[in-house]
């Protein structure tokens, strides 16, 4: 990712209409019962899509973190946390949860030992960038579920901005029409209403955002998407 043009990291690589995951027709419950799990030990990057099909919950990373990296086999009956927890074993890497609202996902980062390891004692500047990434799309997701016109499902979209130090939006802008003014008008009346948390020090801006229609990616709909 380039420092004046970072693309803000999802599974698959975009914060798709449908998340990589299982589509559910309403917010994740409090404690979700165990689930069964049949997941062969895999290219890493292939076996969080197959986790986040039964799960419902996507996972955030950027691709050179889980390339050349293989899961565990992972067979049997877990809640969505334990799952995550074996199918990651021996990776070198930990989720962190960054569900907002409705939605639950996951951010990817080098297990502390790992970092260790590698002579860090702290999080290096990508993991914090990805971390705060990972906040960033959910409260949009969020946002945009809430906003009938701009909950997504039936478009595509691409959208550039940048976050100032109150956490407002900054410039937010389409670099390709959804197919609606309306809805395109929607889009950005949402972003420059939301507030998150201020970036990080030396955060790379802007950041760039894709939604794609349900059915490219297979996932998670808004809460009582049809």
């Amino acid at each position: 990712m380039s420092r004046h043009g970072r693309s803000a990291a999802i599974a698959c690589a975009v914060l798709a209409a449908s998340f990589c995951g299982a589509a559910r027709a309403g917010p994740p419950p409090m404690n979700p019962p165990p689930l069964d799990f049949d997941i062969p030990a895999q290219d890493l990057s292939a076996a969080l899509d197959a986790y986040a099909g039964v799960s419902g919950r996507p996972a955030l990373f950027r691709s050179t973190l889980v390339a050349e990296r293989r899961s565990a086999a992972l067979q049997g009956r877990y809640s969505p946390e334990a799952a995550l927890g074996r199918l990651l074993q021996g990776t070198g890497l930990v989720a962190q949860d960054v569900g907002a609202g409705d939605l639950h996902t996951f951010v990817l980062q080098p297990a502390p030992a790992a970092a260790v390891a590698a002579g860090a004692t702290e999080r290096t500047p990508a993991q914090v960038f990805d971390a705060y990434d990972g906040q960033v799309q959910s409260r949009l997701w969020q946002a945009f579920c809430q906003e009938p016109l701009a909950a997504p499902g039936g478009y595509r979209a691409l959208l550039r901005f940048g976050v100032d130090g109150a956490g407002r939006m900054q410039r937010p802008r389409l670099l390709g029409s959804s197919g609606s003014r309306q809805r395109d008008s929607a889009l950005i009346a949402v972003m420059q209403k939301l507030r998150v948390e201020a970036p990080p020090p030396a955060m790379p801006q802007p950041l760039t955002l894709l939604i794609l229609p349900r059915g490219q990616v297979p996932g998670q709909d808004c809460a009582g998407a049809p």
